[in-house]
């Protein structure tokens, strides 16, 4: 996919701050808009799909933080990569942006090279996720996500990895050993109760039905429930 193909939008009360590292970003990156109220973002957002959005973590009169709640809210068609930027570098900050279900925090204002390079590495999650429009689940192994039927959910690393384990073999029973093993990397987490644990977890997410149990044999996915 080019360059041309992506939408990049930023939402920040002031760009003086960072006008080189976007003026950069339009050199790499042609649909590539600025927003500074708040009106005018939504409103570009329900026009445009739009792929990744930057938000000032302290834009006014709304935060970051509820702008992102907002956008999650109104259910957007293009599911759009959120990363929240600041001057702030402290784990407090970063947290924030995160609790508010953002995808990622970033600071670059002094470091516009480093923004083009996250950028590619960020699009090439959108090119793995727009190759799977059509099927029924799509797993992104890289943010733990498992879009099903468009709707996202994201798990825990491991718990991800057990589905996903279970999901590539669904004609195949696991025993605790052989999950232990591939997941853990540890066969000793078999005789825990880790894997009975993370297997109700994901039962949580999906229904009890999503993952068949047999005596003597371990679990096996159900892909008849979703897919």
């Amino acid at each position: 996919m080019s360059n041309n193909s992506y939408s990049i939008v930023f939402f920040d009360n002031s760009v003086n701050r960072i006008f080189k590292t976007i003026d950069l970003i339009k050199n790499n990156y042609s649909n590539v808009y600025i927003c500074n109220q708040e009106s005018d973002f939504f409103e570009l957002l329900e026009k445009n799909a739009c792929d990744i959005i930057f938000l000032n973590l302290d834009i006014t009169p709304n935060d970051a933080v509820l702008i992102t709640k907002e956008i999650k809210l109104r259910n957007l068609n293009s599911k759009p990569f959120i990363i929240i930027y600041s001057d702030k570098q402290d784990d407090f900050a970063q947290e924030i942006a995160l609790n508010s279900g953002a995808d990622s925090f970033i600071n670059f204002h002094s470091k516009p090279g480093v923004m083009i390079l996250f950028l590619k590495n960020i699009l090439k999650r959108r090119i793995k996720l727009k190759t799977g429009v059509g099927k029924e689940v799509i797993l992104d192994d890289e943010r733990f996500l498992i879009f099903n039927k468009g709707e996202p959910i994201q798990l825990p690393r491991k718990e991800f990895k057990v589905f996903e384990l279970l999901y590539n073999a669904p004609d195949k029973f696991f025993t605790k050993t052989e999950i232990a093993g591939l997941i853990w990397l540890d066969e000793e987490v078999a005789k825990k109760r880790t894997i009975d644990v993370h297997i109700y977890n994901i039962r949580q997410f999906f229904g009890k039905r999503i993952i068949q149990s047999q005596k003597g044999k371990g679990y096996r996915i159900n892909k008849k429930v979703i897919g």
